[in-house]
């Protein structure tokens, strides 16, 4: 029983990882504890059997561009900005390298000030929330639209089918 709820476990980390391209979130979402997220998420993608799924899992997501929209806004809504902060408070600029390794999805853009300060700029999370929203209740307003062509569709005279 727990070699199920592991690979459950491994299963949600790689699609939750394809969605959102971020080891520590994916781990976290998939239920692994917080002193290990890091380390139980590289390790995954250390093994070519999870690297596969995640890439299945990814291929199967662009397929569905409706999915990779809501994706975008749950992470712009809800995702962390630890990377970010970060960055701005390093006393050294950080390297190419370690800037490939940093989450910054959530911000939308960064300047250089006069006095060489650095300046972020985030997406904003209440209209990352309200087009959530928005999305959802067009999804609903969606299918109640088909249940309704499809109920008036029906043949009275069949007994409604």
């Amino acid at each position: 029983m727990a070699s199920t709820d592991q690979s459950k476990r491994r299963s949600l980390f790689c699609c939750y990882y394809a969605q959102l391209g971020d080891v520590v979130e994916a781990a976290w979402r998939a239920g692994y504890p917080a002193k290990t997220m890091a380390a139980d998420g590289a390790a995954l993608l250390r093994k070519s059997v999870y690297r596969n799924m995640t890439n299945s899992y990814r291929l199967a997501l662009q397929d569905n561009a409706a999915a990779l929209v809501r994706t975008g806004l749950e992470r712009l809504a809800f995702g962390r900005s630890n990377d970010a902060v970060r960055l701005l408070l390093v006393e050294t600029p950080p390297t190419v390298q370690e800037l490939e390794t940093l989450d910054l999805f959530a911000v939308s853009s960064i300047k250089r000030d006069k006095s060489g300060g650095i300046e972020v700029h985030f997406f904003d999370r209440l209209k990352a929330l309200a087009a959530l929203y928005e999305y959802n209740g067009d999804a609903d307003g969606m299918a109640a639209a088909h249940a309704l062509l499809a109920a008036l569709s029906r043949d009275p005279e069949k007994g409604g089918e």
